[in-house]
């Protein structure tokens, strides 16, 4: 089930959101003068959608490839029945797991692995089978990202 959020995003702070998806780093008085609202009401409407859940932080984007993990791969995970919770605590000690998500597909979790190489993907998918209640994995080697991961576009969109 989709987390559900009762803040509704209007169109001041669909122009704050775009303003920090172009530019993190801008601050909120220059946030002001850009959209020509007053210094308070920008920080009060950053600090409602933190407080909301919409804004999930203020980190920087960072580069995979840049940071030496030029390998990626979306492992499909298969645990065993109710055992979810016993996978996911373990994965998450695994620094190369990046990204896990519940999935309804063939498979339970959905992981992003990072790795430095094909035999370090090879390495880190050994430690995920080290798992107990893991029944089976598959594994998805990303070839070319089409796509980078996105949001701003859904600023535009007519449901916000």
């Amino acid at each position: 089930m989709p987390e559900q959020f009762d803040y509704q995003i209007d169109e001041l702070d669909a122009s704050l959101l775009g303003e920090l998806q172009h530019d993190a780093r801008i601050g909120v008085l220059e946030l002001s003068r850009r959209l020509g609202v007053a210094r308070g009401t920008v920080q009060a409407r950053l600090d409602r959608m933190v407080e909301a859940g919409v804004i999930r932080n203020f980190a920087a984007n960072l580069s995979l490839d840049a940071l030496g993990y030029h390998v990626k791969a979306y492992v499909t995970v298969e645990v065993k029945e109710g055992q979810i919770e016993s996978v996911v605590q373990p994965l998450a000690k695994i620094d190369e797991v990046v990204e896990v998500h519940s999935v309804a597909a063939q498979g339970d979790l959905l992981c992003l692995i990072a790795a430095r190489s094909n035999q370090h993907l090879m390495d880190v998918l050994e430690k995920v089978l080290t798992i107990p209640d893991i029944a089976r994995t598959s594994t998805a080697i990303v070839l070319k990202t089409q796509i980078e991961n996105r949001c701003h576009q859904l600023l535009a969109s007519k449901e916000v």
